[in-house]
């Protein structure tokens, strides 16, 4: 897993207008759009019922990659048989955290 930016022991100390001290937030989960984060959560619910949990961590960045073109075209096509929308981000989430692990893999495997 990489580090974290922000949430380290270290992290920046910031004042507000009333003296209070906390840690510098270098994120904006309040600004998510709780629609598309439970659209998100209920797809990855849906997939872990069907094909059983962290299934997905098994297929490679390259094929959630074109799952997700397969959803945002279809949707753009007009097909609302499926929640193309819902499908197309959380593909779009795995295609990321895939991705991200497939470098990492990389990068350790060049180490050795």
């Amino acid at each position: 897993m990489p580090e974290l930016i922000g949430v380290s022991p270290d992290a920046v100390i910031v004042t507000n207008a009333a003296g209070g001290q906390q840690s510098k937030a270098e994120y904006a989960f309040h600004l998510m759009d709780y629609e598309a984060m439970f659209a998100l959560a209920h797809t990855l619910q849906v997939g872990a019922t069907r094909y059983t949990r962290d299934n997905w961590r098994k297929i490679p960045a390259e094929e959630h990659m074109n799952h997700m073109m397969i959803h945002a075209l279809a949707y753009l096509a007009g097909d609302r048989q499926d929640d193309h929308l819902g499908h197309m981000f959380c593909r779009a989430m795995m295609f990321y955290a895939t991705a991200r692990a497939e470098e990492r893999t990389v990068t350790d495997e060049k180490q050795v």
